[in-house]
This record gives structure tokens, sequence and C-alpha cells, in this order.
């Protein structure tokens, strides 16, 4: 195979695999011009593009490869800025104040702003600009920034729920019990006894 067939292949892979984001990614939540400066790749300080959909987060910029993260690996998104290191505006005082959150104090006048997008295996991706300040990347990433904290509750909710909930063998007896009292074979105290023995209440 060629140098030109080898590129056409590749570009044609990539077409692919663009046409299977577009379809899969969802509606768009917002997005801003910034700087890639380094995280999710060894490519560093680049300029381009940070959009959120409803299942993805993607970066595309000169000189770094194409960034795709599933919304599902999304550990959080904090935005701050250069005076606010030790603290920045999480996706939990989002969560809790709303747009009273983006009443910011007098800093977010600086135009220096930092994005940081954590996922859950631990890394994290830092996007920053001299170009908007702090509550202008807030209004442009709202929806995301509530989209995004959602997930995450849902997440913990099922994780909840999922710890709560019987194990399926103890969820088997109950119904074999329930079987036995519905053919007279146990009585009804019998059964209830039994029913909070597997639950352990």
């Amino acid at each position: 195979m060629g140098f030109f067939d080898d590129m056409k292949e590749r570009k044609a892979k990539s077409n692919a695999f663009l046409a299977e984001l577009k379809r899969t990614r969802g509606s768009e939540l917002g997005h801003v011009s910034i700087a890639y400066m380094g995280g999710f790749s060894a490519k560093k300080q680049s300029i381009g593009k940070l959009n959120f959909y409803e299942n993805f987060v993607t970066y595309t910029g000169l000189g770094v490869p194409y960034i795709v993260i599933r919304a599902s690996d999304v550990a959080g998104i904090e935005v701050g800025g250069q005076q606010q290191t030790n603290s920045r505006i999480s996706v939990t005082r989002m969560a809790t104040l709303g747009v009273f959150s983006l009443a910011a104090p007098k800093r977010t006048r600086v135009k220096d702003t930092t994005v940081i997008i954590a996922l859950k295996d631990g890394r994290q991706g830092f996007f920053h600009t001299k170009q908007l300040t702090e509550f202008e990347v807030h209004g442009k990433l709202a929806n995301a920034i509530s989209h995004f904290h959602r997930l995450q509750l849902a997440e913990a909710n099922q994780q909840q729920a999922d710890s709560q909930a019987p194990p399926m063998d103890n969820a088997k007896e109950i119904m074999k019990y329930a079987t036995l009292r519905k053919r007279g074979v146990i009585t009804e105290e019998e059964f209830q006894a039994k029913k909070r023995q597997l639950l352990g209440l």
C-alpha cells in the first residue's frame, strides 16, 4: 500500500468515526474557544474549541489529536480564575446556588480563566483562556455544568439504590415463600417473619 492509499484509508476511518460521533453525541450544551494546556495527551498548548454535548465532550485544536470524552467518564467540571486557585466555582457550587453562583465577585472581571475536566480514572484535562472572564465562561458552559452534575447525581442515586436493594438470591427466596403462603403451606405470620429475616429487618 502506497503513502497516498494509506492517507486515504486513515481519512476514511476518521470520517467514519466523526460521523458516528455526530450521530450519538446528543444535543450541544455549550462551547468555548480555549487553549488546551495538557492532561489528556502529550500534545500541549493548542488553541481550539471545547464542546459539551449530552453524551460527549470534544476538543478540536491545532496540533492536538481530536479529544473525545464520554459523558459517563466525567467526574466533574471546574471553572476558575487565576486568583481563585483554592476556591474555584465547582459543579457542586453551581448545582447548589444555580444562577446565583454566576454572580461572581469582582475578580471575575479579570480575563484569565481555567476550565478543568476531571475524569473518573483520576486524569484531569486543563484548558485556559485570556480572552474571557470566569463569569463569561460560566455563562457559556452553565447548561453543560448543570447537565453533567445531574448525570453524576443520578449515578450516585442509582448506586445507593443498588446497595440498598436486597440481593437477587433473597428476592428469589421471598418469592418462593410467597408461593408457599398462597398454597397454604405456611401462614401469613410465618411468611412475614421469613421476609423480615431475609431483608435483615
